[in-house]
């Protein structure tokens, strides 16, 4: 990580440095020579006395992340490589690009595995799409919000976001997302450039984990978009490979070392070189420290600490992962021995990145390996669980997020009696949702008392055990739990204990917790009840009305709702309008479809377009499509293009449907293109989809490449089904091939499932093969679970072995299963135990049904009760 300033401090102090470094007769003089005066200014500022921004350019781009390149005799020596431009590099820039030409804000992150070339690209692109902007690149999380919520961030720049997921981790990650939100909604032009790796964004983008914990971040990375995926490969003209391996030594070797594979970017960057030193093991190229502390480092990333891994924890993490002989023989000094010895650059890149986080210059204090290196081990230790003491020493960890989310990792994979420990420490740390955490642990661990104890005045707690307890069936223990939570101030537990009381058929006692919600100012609880009485075609008029009446805009909604299932289309309208002018943003697509209901077209064109002037210009396509409807064409593409110009993200893919199905295809392609201009590229995907299912397969062709020019590569997968589907098979692959130079192999995982379905097992198994090579690491498993539905176990259970020895963890469940069916209760126990070990929710039922139905029962059925709340030892 850099920790470097860079950014701009607000125009006020600006103006105040300039100005008093003018008044002393200092512009442009040392540093050195600024009156102390001046200095505090210039700190105050956030910048260093004589640093001005810079742009990419100016920035040394190994300080922005850019892996360099060893020279071949094993040093690292800039400048870079030469770059070769790949399809995604035209997408992302066309996006930059767009930024600046249409005076927008957007957010750009490129997703793809380690040493892909993901920072590579971003550097080239700003430098040459955005050169004369400045680039800031914040040190973390808390800096970034600091910057936008304090200095503010000015347009024309480029917020550097390397590794973006560091800046989204936890509660301050939260907070983050939230004020990055903000700044792209306030300020442009502006661009907002990361980096990622796909399993970060798969987490970070889960709505089951995601929804609730943290809202803010997956509305950030689920904008209309936001991610370009890169390819491992190098996938560019071979005539530009050979040229540029010509002119460069350090491509001559990378382009040898790959083979004939296209991975030359991870060669040149001596990454999988680092790889085969680490899968040696320990005292061979490395010793068993340096192997114990690489590993240790790359254990305590994976396992949830989001930034490098701070000294303490790391050297008393790293004893774990050496044997007793090797603990007995390294050594007094054998840690600072190891760390020199992983940090030094000589023979190649370094394999641990020393950073430092304490303000001032100094020392390091923390460590990271080397990305490639790390996200190998990740995958080869997935399902593994670290050493008992590793729990124990994560207390150290460096945040209260870091604390807090290595307790979660422990309790996912039922290590409870370390998992407590990291709770109780991220809770005087001060992280909001521990105390949650830690009480529905206790729940399991110590019985309802001790949950009720631990949970205190905290209304998320609370909230936590009520929907634990609601999940188990404990309606009378849920409800007091909602009472609590709404008693500490959860304004939604209102709502539950109403919810509650009417699904019991006491509809009086639900009207009486709702009026109790209202007095408290909380009008959700009687919204709530009018929407489950309505959908039970109960009266629900009073409920709404009493939302209405406590100044809840829905209430009218709901009204307008029951109106109009009633036939009364003018109330409903009544209704309608006064839900808009509380604010209630679909209102007005509501308007205009009960206007057109009633036949005043007048004034449903006035709904949309008063929508449209209170920023909510949805109903402009809900116009469209009842035009459309009606036989209305012309005014249907008219209305189309109006919200097309308002920024309704469909509209141009809307338009050029419309156009392709009224045969001009011309047309068509011009509304894609528009679309595409706006950073969207499902117009083009649609298009390909339209003209693939009439048989036009060229014009299919087209519309996918421009799709995927524009970012978005389903289209190919969406071909290669398509043809695959009509016995095309080598059109297929052309489209699978064409999906997996762009960075996605799923369209090859696709076709190995297909085949498998319609019996052709030597196509099915070249398609797995040729996904699995190209990283798709679930594709054996998916593979397995359709031949297990054939009835083929034996062939499934081959397919679910290789997506194990792939590194899919999933594959771990599936055997599982298969084994617990066929009465292989030890090798099922072991796969789920592995499962376990992942952190896999759905696999600790799993083991204890494999637990139980081991001999003797009795005894099984012991232990597997005493697993049910002491969860596994904590022992890898």
């Amino acid at each position: 990580m850099t920790q470097v300033l860079a950014c701009a401090p607000p125009a006020s102090l600006r103006d105040t440095v300039s100005v008093a470094a003018a008044l002393a007769g200092l512009a442009g003089e040392d540093p050195d020579g600024v009156t102390a005066e001046v200095q505090a200014l210039w700190v105050a500022a956030g910048k260093a006395p004589g640093e001005r921004l810079r742009t990419a350019a100016e920035w040394d781009p190994v300080r922005l992340g850019v892996h360099p390149a060893p020279d071949p005799d094993g040093t690292v020596d800039p400048p870079l490589t030469e770059y070769l431009t790949r399809p995604h590099d035209t997408t992302l820039r066309r996006r930059l690009a767009r930024t600046a030409e249409a005076n927008q804000a957007a957010l750009v992150l490129l997703v793809g595995r380690s040493a892909s070339g993901k920072t590579r690209a971003l550097y080239e692109a700003v430098a040459v799409v955005l050169p004369d902007w400045p680039v800031l690149f914040p040190a973390d999380a808390e800096e970034l919000t600091a910057w936008i919520e304090d200095d503010g961030i000015d347009p024309r720049t480029v917020l550097w976001l390397n590794e973006t997921q560091r800046y989204l981790n936890g509660a301050a990650g939260e907070r983050t997302a939230r004020a990055l939100g903000r700044l792209l909604d306030q300020v442009a032009p502006l661009a907002v450039v990361g980096t990622m790796w796909p399993e970060h964004m798969r987490r970070l983008t889960n709505r089951r984990s995601s929804l609730e914990t943290a809202p803010h971040t997956l509305a950030l990375l689920t904008r209309p978009h936001t991610m370009i995926t890169v390819p491992d490969t190098l996938d560019c003209d071979p005539a530009a490979v050979a040229a540029a391996a010509a002119r460069d030594p350090r491509f001559a070797g990378a382009v040898r070392a790959a083979g004939t594979g296209q991975r030359v970017l991870q060669h040149l960057t001596a990454g999988p070189e680092l790889v085969r030193r680490w899968e040696m093991g320990p005292d061979q190229w490395f010793t068993a420290p340096e192997h114990a502390v690489l590993t240790a480092a790359a254990e305590a990333r994976r396992l949830g600490h989001a930034s490098a891994v701070p000294k303490l924890l790391l050297r008393e993490t790293a004893a774990g992962f050496m044997d007793s002989t090797a603990r007995a023989t390294a050594g007094e000094e054998w840690f600072p021995a190891a760390i020199g010895a992983l940090t030094t650059t000589e023979g190649g890149p370094a394999p641990l990145i020393a950073e430092r986080y304490e303000p001032g210059v100094g020392e390091p204090d923390s460590y990271r390996p080397d990305d490639y290196l790390e996200q190998h081990i990740r995958r080869v230790r997935a399902h593994r669980a670290p050493p008992a003491a590793f729990w124990s020493w994560a207390l150290w960890a460096r945040t209260a997020d870091d604390v807090y989310a290595l307790g979660r990792a422990a309790e996912q994979r039922r290590r409870y009696a370390g998992a407590g420990p990291l709770y109780e420490r991220a809770i005087e740390l001060g992280h909001v949702r521990a105390r949650a955490a830690l009480a529905v642990l206790r729940a399991t661990t110590d019985g309802r008392e001790a949950a009720d104890k631990t949970a205190a005045t905290d209304p998320v707690a609370w909230a936590a055990l009520a929907v634990t307890r609601e999940a188990a069936g404990d309606g009378p223990g849920s409800y007091d739990a909602y009472r609590r939570a709404a008693e500490s101030g959860d304004a939604w537990a209102w709502a539950a204990m109403a919810r509650i009381r009417e699904a019991e058929g006491d509809p009086a006692a639900a009207d009486a917790v709702a009026a109790r919600a209202a007095t408290a100012g909380e009008p959700l609880a009687w919204r709530t009840l009018g929407r489950m009485r309505a959908a039970q075609g109960a009266p629900a008029v009073e409920a709404f009305e009493k939302a209405a009446e406590a100044g809840d805009g829905w209430g009218h909604m709901g009204l307008a709702q029951v109106a109009e299932r009633s036939g009364d289309l003018v109330t409903a309208v009544t209704h309608a309008t006064r839900a808009a002018g509380k604010g209630v943003s679909e209102a007005w697509a509501t308007l205009v479809r009960l206007h057109w209901a009633l036949g005043d077209h007048t004034s449903a064109l006035g709904a949309a377009t008063s929508g449209a002037d209170a920023g909510h210009p949805e109903g402009w396509s809900l116009l469209a499509r009842l035009r459309e409807r009606a036989g209305d064409r012309s005014g249907a593409a008219a209305a189309h293009r109006e919200a097309a110009a308002l920024g309704v993200g469909a509209a141009w893919r809307d338009l050029a449907l419309l156009a392709e199905s009224d045969g001009d295809s011309m047309a068509a392609e011009e509304a894609a293109t528009q679309a595409a201009r706006t950073g969207d590229p499902e117009a083009w995907t649609a298009l390909a989809e339209a003209r693939e299912e009439i048989g036009d397969d060229a014009g299919a062709d087209h519309a996918a490449a421009e799709a995927a020019r524009a970012g978005d590569l389903d289209a190919w997968i969406m071909l290669a089904r398509a043809r695959e589907n009509a016995g095309d098979s080598s059109g297929a692959e052309r489209a699978a091939n064409l999906a997996a130079e762009r960075g996605a192999p799923d369209a090859w995982a696709a076709l190995s499932r297909m085949r498998e379905r319609v019996g052709d097992r030597e196509g099915s198994r070249r398609a797995v093969l040729r996904a699995a090579d190209l990283g798709a690491s679930d594709a054996w498993t998916a593979l397995g679970r359709v031949r297990e539905q054939l009835g083929d176990t034996a062939a499934a259970e081959r397919a679910y072995v290789r997506g194990c020895e792939a590194g899919d963890t999933e594959s771990y469940t599936a055997l599982g299963a298969l084994y617990l069916d066929q009465g292989r209760t030890p090798e099922a126990c072991a796969a789920y135990r592995s499962a376990v070990d992942a952190g896999l929710p759905d696999a600790w039922d799993g083991l204890l049904s494999a637990m139980a139905a081991q001999p003797p029962r009795a005894n099984s059925a012991q232990t597997v009760a005493r697993l049910r709340t002491t969860g596994l030892m904590p022992q890898g």
